[in-house]
């Protein structure tokens, strides 16, 4: 995890705590990309689709191959060193933009310049003036590589080819700086709130199990300590706990001042004494309670109780016990017995007392630790979804050009010209849809995934699904069935997102079908009908049965790409429209999801209810 903080105030610089786990994340990252470049680049060459010379590429991997093993196997002192981050960004510099100058030329090379990309951002996350500085050289470099070009041409420098790049590099290091810092914030927020948590559970274990008598008095007193209204609840629980003849709860209000808030023998409500503050020094003893945990009042320090409190009840022993939240003093709370209690059963029972207090207080202190972590949590959620929709417009306005100019409406393009275009309008599209994905996820999470409920024909959907799918998902050599049972039943529903659960599953089974077939199939039963698809690809592993639905999770050794959101996302909408998913696989056989969903789920019905109500309203 990535531990940036402001370094000054107003200068907006950021600095990392963790460069170890940053420069270890570097070496792998490294890895997979000298691996995925050492395979692509040479096949461009090999299909004749580009004119690259792949034996510098293989060369240039293979060394940033070693250079990523060498860091991941040096020592935490190593990996720890800001020397060592700058190293591996001027050697990825470097690798880059000898890359690109051996190996390619024209406008190959030029649609080669945002790997400089892959090393302003990380830069750019660890500090401002180290993303700066890697923008410049990025420049710099993309600068040289066009005079070579060119043959030393000071004027090619002054052309788009040079200046674009160049903006976008610095333009990209600066939205970096501004998403670095506001989840830098975030991610100090919550790591102190974690921390602060685990410190009170400790002290929770610590105090070991009460019993549910005294669990309930502290829900009561983290509940209403701060209200107007009394706490005879918690007072009446300390009286049976300890059997107390007289029981009260007190209040700090101001300096040097208290008041009760509860009396076992009096009825606060509605009354004038818990608004009545009395000095401190009015009982003496209590000064104790700023230095010790609880103590014992006999003798004159019980007749210094003000009558008022105990009315009707002659007390010999008085046991009290602090309050204190954040370290400070807030309160206390006591128990009163008519006959002196000795020394054993006395010792016993100030211990329960003082539990009682401190778990009290401890409830206080992780309800207001919890509130501060929804807040985060919140904040997290507004600013993920602010941050997709950001990205999402631009995103389909480049989608929207890019299948202007594969259409032609720009001008005609060689098959060259059109094979990169096509590959860059894919890429595009597996990002909006995890764009998307996280749109939906934060929707779940903030509760805002209204149901909009229509009558459903099972078998025209699934035929809209099938002819709506995007070419681009097939494979060569895998064909996609459908077989819809007759007489199905008309199921009312969220057709939009049952399409999702549907577009999802099948994109899945295509995604790990290398040969044979996709069949979706739907039927119905009593009162239900089931949806299922089936592959006939690599399968699941047993052990991954059991997390596959899980949040950012993935099959170990798939390579579908993805952030393991899409099966998430059809589960929660699965069981928002009243159903269930369950997956059956086989290793190198395939794999079957069915959705099974009630012709009237509960959920829509209510839904559509609550609809309706609020359009009356």
């Amino acid at each position: 995890m990535l531990d940036v903080q402001a370094e000054e105030r107003g200068a907006g610089k950021f600095s990392t705590r963790d460069l170890a786990a940053f420069n270890r994340w570097l070496c792998f990252t490294r890895l997979r990309a000298a691996g995925a470049i050492a395979l692509f680049f040479p096949l461009l060459s090999y299909l004749d689709v580009a004119r690259i010379e792949p034996r510098p590429v293989l060369a240039i991997c293979l060394g940033l191959a070693v250079l990523s093993a060498v860091g991941l196997r040096a020592g935490r002192r190593v990996e720890g060193s800001l020397v060592f981050f700058c190293l591996q960004t001027l050697a990825d510099l470097v690798a880059i933009t000898a890359g690109i100058g051996l190996a390619a030329q024209g406008w190959i090379a030029q649609l080669a310049r945002p790997l400089y990309v892959m090393v302003i951002v990380p830069s750019s996350l660890v500090s401002v003036p180290i993303g700066l500085g890697v923008a410049a050289l990025a420049t710099a470099a993309h600068g040289g590589l066009l005079l070579l070009e060119h043959g030393g041409a000071l004027s090619s420098l002054a052309t788009f080819e040079f200046l674009g790049p160049s903006f976008l590099f610095f333009l990209i290091a600066q939205q970096s700086f501004f998403y670095g810092g506001r989840l830098a914030e975030k991610n100090v927020a919550l790591t102190a709130l974690a921390e602060r948590l685990k410190e009170s559970q400790r002290r929770l274990a610590d105090e070991g199990r009460l019993s549910a008598e005294l669990v309930e008095a502290a829900r009561i007193l983290s509940a209403t300590l701060d209200a107007p209204e009394p706490l005879p609840g918690f007072v009446r629980t300390i009286g049976e706990r300890l059997w107390a003849d007289w029981s009260a709860i007190f209040e700090l209000d101001g300096e040097p001042a208290f008041r009760l808030r509860s009396a076992s023998n009096l009825d606060v409500a509605g009354g004038d004494l818990d608004r009545i503050a009395l000095p401190l020094s009015s009982w003496p003893a209590l000064e104790r309670l700023r230095s010790e945990r609880a103590i014992v009042l006999d003798g004159a320090d019980v007749q210094a109780i003000p009558p008022l409190f105990s009315e009707g009840t002659r007390l010999g022993t008085v046991l009290v016990a602090a309050l204190r939240r954040d370290g400070v003093l807030v309160g206390f709370v006591a128990a009163g017995y008519e006959k002196p209690l000795d020394g054993e059963r006395c010792q016993w029972t100030l211990e329960l007392l003082a539990g009682i207090a401190e778990h009290a207080t401890i409830v206080l202190q992780s309800a207001q630790l919890l509130e501060e972590v929804r807040v985060a949590s919140a904040l997290k959620s507004e600013f993920v979804g602010a941050v997709s929709h950001e990205l999402r417009s631009p995103l389909n306005v480049i989608l929207g050009y890019l299948e202007m100019m594969l259409d032609r409406g720009l001008g005609p393009l060689s098959r060259e010209q059109a094979d990169a275009l096509e590959r860059a309008q894919r890429q595009g599209t597996a990002l909006l849809e995890m764009i998307e994905a996280l749109l939906d996820l934060n929707r779940f999470e903030a509760g805002r995934l209204p149901l909009e409920i229509t009558p459903v024909s099972l078998g025209v959907l699934l035929g809209q699904v099938r002819d709506q799918l995007p070419r681009s998902w097939y494979r060569p050599g895998v064909t996609l069935r459908l077989e819809v049972a007759p007489s199905l039943p008309v199921i009312e529903t969220d057709q939009r997102k049952l399409k999702t659960i549907v577009r999802n599953l099948v994109h899945n089974a295509l995604k790990f079908t290398a040969e044979g077939h996709v069949t979706l199939s739907v039927a119905g039963t009593a009162g239900e009908v089931s949806i299922a698809v089936a592959d006939s690809g690599c399968g699941i592993p047993p052990e991954a049965l059991s997390y596959v639905f899980d949040m950012f999770r993935q099959v170990p050794g798939t390579t579908g790409g993805g952030v393991g959101l899409g099966l998430h996302i059809v589960r929660r909408f699965v069981e928002a429209l009243g159903g269930r998913i369950t997956v059956t696989s086989q290793v190198g056989v395939g794999t079957c999801f069915t959705v099974t969903l009630p012709v009237r789920a509960p959920a829509a019905r209510e839904a559509t209810v609550a609809a309706a109500a609020a359009q009356a309203a």
